[in-house]
This record gives C-alpha cells, structure tokens and sequence, in this order.
C-alpha cells in the first residue's frame, strides 16, 4: 500500500493563453493535515478543481493509494471520497441543513424511491452533534452563520464518507473563536483517519494545524517541508519569489492639524462613551476583540448607522452624519470588511466600480461620459498598481488582493480628507498585503487621515502612530506607537477593570 493517499505527479493544465497548473507535484499522506499556501493567482483553485474532477489535467498523473486514476467528472471524484469545502459556501440557503447534507445523495425506500425524511433526520443530526454542532437539522440553511454552514459542509462530507477533504480558506471569513472551533473539529476528522488539504493565507493556521505544507508560486510547484522545519521568511521567500524585507512599509509622514474628533460617541447595544481624534497625515488603528465595536464606530462616523449620543467635530465644526452620501459629502470615506458583498459589484467592470461613487463627475444632463470614465478608471488602477488585463475587467474575476486595490481606488475618485478602511488586508496573500500597506502608507504621506481597523496585531504595531484600543464597546486605551506592544494591546483589550 503507498505511503500516500493522494498523489500528483507533473500535471498541468491549460487554458486559452494561461498556464494555470505548470508541472506541479503533491503528497497528501492518510491521516495527515497539509497546508497549501501561496499567493492569489497561484494555482491553488485550478489544483482543487483538478482534484475534485471539474478539470482533466492535460498532462501528468493523479494518484489514489498507488493506483493511477482520472476523473472525467466531480462524482468520480467523489465516489472514491474526496470533498471540497469552500471559502464561500455553496449551499440551498432555502432548504433545510438536512437536505443540504443529503443533496445529490438522499436516503429512498428501494421499490417506491421514497424519501426517508425520518432517516436523513436522524442521520443529519448524528452527524452535527459529532461535530460539536447545536442547531437543528431542520433549521433553513441560509439562517445559519457562515461558521455553521462550514459545519454543515463538514457533516455533508462525512456522510459521504470522504477520505480526503480539501478546505479552501475556511477560517478567512470567521471570528477567532469560530477558528478555533474550526480546528478542533479538523483535528477530529484527522483522529478519525481523514486526511485534510488545508488552504490558507493565514501562517497561524498553518502552525496550528499542519504537519506539511506545500508552497504554489506562479502556477508552478516550489516545494513541500515539514511545518516545524520551515521559518515565516522562508515561507515569504517561497510564496512570493523574493524577501519582503520591509513587509509594513510605514513612511514617516507629517502628522498635521486636527480633522476629526468624535466626544462621547454612542450607539445603543453596540458602543459608549467614544472618544478620540485623527490627525492630518495619521494613521489611527483601532483594534480590540471581535464584538468589541470597532467595526460599528466607523460605520457610524460613515452614516451607515449614526449614533445616538455623542459629536463629531470633522475639521473644526460639529458635524450631523445621517447616511453615506452626506458622509462622502464632507470628505471621508469608508472602504467595509466585506469587499465582495458591500464594496463591489462583481458583475461590473473595474472602470464602473471605481467611478461609482462620484457619477455625478462623469454625468452631463443624464448622459455618462465613459470616456472620461475610462480615462480616470485607468490612472487609478495604474497608480496603485491593480493587476487585470484591462478596465474593463469583471470585478469578480480579479483575486482577492487586487479586489481590495479596486476599492481603494473607488475611494480616490472622492474629494476626501478621511478614509477608514475596516480590515483592509482581510484574506488577501502575504505580496497583497505588502502592496496595500504600501498604499495605506502613501496615503498618509499625502495628507489624508487614515483610520485602520485591523484584528492583526502585526498589521496594528506596524502601520500604525497611534493605537485605539477597544474592549466592550468602550475606548480601553489610546497608545502611541512607541509604547505600543503586543502585551500593552492584549491587555487593554481582555482586561476588566470594573
């Protein structure tokens, strides 16, 4: 029997005038959780898609316990046991957890092919409550959380009986708390002898939960090692093909006047008493627990849900913000957690995207004038670097990191003196990452006061000139950059001092 379950030797794939999988090599041994990482554009959705049989390779070899075998659909694939879990679940939000356990593969009464609700019920149930789950397999799927409908694919892959699970990005979306639970249940499929391709752009997943990791890089097979054995510069070295000896790019800035200064900021149920100020050329980070109403006291400043108590003094006169429009008015704007759900529209060009925040710019008597449109839509991508093959580009087609770019570049088509960006890094790689704080940087050097809301504590100590601290729905601490630590930060956020 060989030493691995899963094994490809040399296979690429091609597509019209892209190489997206160019010689690449892979073991995945029984009982074994293996990292794959490597930057967006990588190949690492082109090698699932391989794996579960919605692509054949054009060329090289697929291994399933030594035996050679080729998938010429997702269900032969499937029918030895291999499942996918995705970033973005793809379930029936109106169907029940039980049906979307069971799609494709329902339990009937042979003869009359009878659904045998009763059984599925039961079996549904079993299932989640193995997984440490609490919610009942009759609930609608859509009502659930995103980190109860990864359970749900979960369960829906031991129903199945998959020997090999690929989970593509599934803590980029989850709180801390949910990641850990998430990986308590993905070393339980392991101690029950499933093997687990984990892809990730987060090194502590990686740590926390893998044996190995293989790196991708420019659709090309770099190397595997053994997790103890490889250092986070080795591993930026591999995913990006060069060191990022600086990888926060934090240029000194002139820290100006006062722009903004909210008093005793407050919203019912979510936060109290808020108070700081945001200087010219500054980037502020505001940090604390998940649930600790960072992500809610920007939404406020932007009108997104204004506060019930409290002043904002935006550039030395109070100011009333009732909704974004009057927010992008006075000169701030806010780029949200959720690029894909609330900064984008996937379906539209990069070009309409960026322009869509200022028509009025573009606009005469009701009449767009694209070309002007296309003009200004292509100096941003070009200043800050955006990769695509042209502006008019599908949104949705970009990767992650260059989604993000597209909204900053959203952003500066505004008149703007204040820019929050709440998670600004958030599921984009490593390179990505260096690229955004290399704007974020450039952005403060010219002038504009940044607010960064990040949960990274690197991201946190390295961009930032001063530090809010959130705990509760309260300002814990406010810290300068010289006496910021990751100790100061931690217990500002955790400590109780009531």
């Amino acid at each position: 029997m060989s030493e691995f379950i899963l094994e490809l030797k040399a296979v690429t794939k091609t597509f019209p005038g892209i190489k997206a999988l160019d010689n690449v090599h892979f073991q995945l041994k029984l009982g074994e959780i293996h990292a794959l990482m490597g930057e967006n554009g990588a190949g690492k959705s082109t090698f699932i898609k391989v794996i579960t049989g919605v692509h054949r390779p054009d060329e090289g070899e697929i291994y399933y316990n030594g035996e050679k075998v080729e998938f010429k659909n997702p269900k032969d694939a499937q029918d030895i046991g291999i499942a996918a879990i995705y970033q973005h679940v793809t379930c029936y939000p109106d169907l029940s957890v039980t049906e979307n356990i069971f799609m494709g593969h329902e339990k009937v009464q042979k003869g009359t092919k009878r659904i045998l609700w009763n059984q599925m019920h039961a079996e549904a149930e079993l299932l989640l409550r193995e997984l440490g789950a609490n919610f009942d397999p009759r609930t609608e799927m859509g009502a659930l959380s995103v980190a109860q409908q990864q359970i749900v694919e979960i369960a829906k892959a031991l129903s199945m009986n998959a020997k090999i699970i690929i989970m593509d990005e599934p803590t980029a979306a989850l709180s801390k708390r949910e990641s850990e639970e998430l990986y308590k249940i993905t070393e339980q499929l392991r101690d029950r002898g499933a093997s687990v391709i984990f892809i990730s752009h987060r090194f502590e997943d990686m740590y926390r939960l893998a044996s190995r990791v293989t790196v991708l890089r420019d659709s090309k097979y770099i190397g595997s090692w053994d997790v103890d054995g490889i250092t986070n510069e080795d591993l930026i070295v591999a995913m990006v093909g060069r060191e990022i000896t600086q990888l926060f790019p934090k240029k000194a800035a002139d820290i100006g006047e006062e722009l903004l200064r909210v008093e005793g900021l407050g919203k019912t149920g979510y936060f109290a008493e808020v108070s700081f100020s945001l200087r010219k050329g500054e980037i502020l980070g505001l940090t604390g627990l998940v649930g600790s109403g960072r992500s809610e006291v920007c939404q406020a400043l932007f009108g997104i849900d204004p506060p019930d108590t409290g002043r904002v003094i935006f550039k030395g006169e109070a100011v009333t913000i009732s909704d974004p429009l009057q927010a992008m008015n006075l000169g701030i704007g806010y780029l949200p957690e959720d690029r894909q759900k609330q900064g984008l529209v996937l379906e539209w060009g990069l070009d309409r995207n960026i322009t869509l925040p200022t028509l009025e710019r573009f606009s005469n008597k009701g009449w767009l004038n694209t070309k002007k449109e296309a003009e200004v839509a292509k100096q941003l991508t070009e200043k800050i670097n955006v990769k695509a093959k042209s502006i008019f580009d599908l949104a949705g087609s970009l990767s992650g990191g260059n989604q993000q770019k597209v909204v900053v570049a959203k952003l500066l088509t505004a008149s703007l003196d204040v820019i929050i960006l709440d998670e600004p890094t958030k599921g984009v790689d490593v390179g990505a990452k260096s690229a955004i704080y290399e704007i974020i940087s450039d952005l403060a050097s010219q002038g504009y006061g940044i607010i960064m809301v990040s949960s990274e504590m690197p991201e946190i100590l390295g961009m930032s000139d001063r530090i809010v601290v959130m705990r509760e729905g309260r300002v814990a601490k406010i810290l300068e950059r010289n006496e910021a630590t990751q100790e100061t930060i931690l217990e500002a956020a955790m400590a109780n001092n009531r």
